[in-house]
């Protein structure tokens, strides 16, 4: 009887913090001010995979806020013609050099390590790190986690309707998760498999 309600009790317990886990990311997310570079940093990078993302980083590299642009998770299958063609802006043209399309990874972790490849083929230490606001600290983990010396400026990109929109609920939640399993693997790795 006891151990029964022990562990009713702790599971409700482990639950309420949970809840209360996703309270803090949502506020976090919302709350995530985008450091609008002043100055031009060595490069701009984007992750595939969230709306807006590409035409974000497309824009601010139109606007010379770095002189090279990685976008990283593009379907090896997509001709560049497709995601170049994204930009619209008649009266902004796109630089003639330095676009990348990187066409390796297919979830954050490879986004990061497709990066550094990147990164240390061209000398880059400071980015700008484009993506949806709800993938950002997962994305921030990940980027640390392969490149540590890198400074990061994040650039998240949000939809002005997030919180009435099922969309971001739904991605919100699911990225809430895999963050927490994230945090735990790499806890097991720097702690227990050294």
């Amino acid at each position: 009887m006891f151990k029964s309600k022990f562990l009713k009790f702790l599971l409700l317990f482990v639950f309420l913090i949970w809840i209360v886990g996703y309270g803090f990311f949502i506020a976090k997310v919302l709350r995530f001010e985008i450091d609008i570079p002043t100055a031009e940093t060595d490069a701009i990078i984007v992750l595939t995979g969230g709306k807006n993302r590409i035409n974000t980083g497309l824009e601010l590299f139109a606007d010379g806020k770095a002189p090279k642009l990685l976008i990283t998770g593009v379907h090896p299958k997509s001709p560049d013609a497709d995601i170049l063609s994204m930009w619209k802006d008649e009266n902004k043209p796109l630089p003639d050099c330095c676009i990348t399309l990187g066409r390796e990874a297919t979830t954050t972790i490879e986004n990061a390590i497709e990066a550094k490849g990147w990164i240390d083929q061209n000398n880059v230490k400071v980015i700008t790190l484009v993506t949806s606001d709800y993938h950002m600290p997962r994305a921030l983990k990940e980027f640390w986690n392969v490149i540590p010396t890198l400074r990061i400026l994040p650039y998240p990109v949000s939809k002005e309707d997030n919180l009435l929109s099922t969309s971001f609920w739904y991605l919100s939640f699911s990225e809430y998760n895999k963050n927490l399993f994230r945090d735990a693997v790499l806890y097991i790795e720097k702690n227990f498999m050294k």
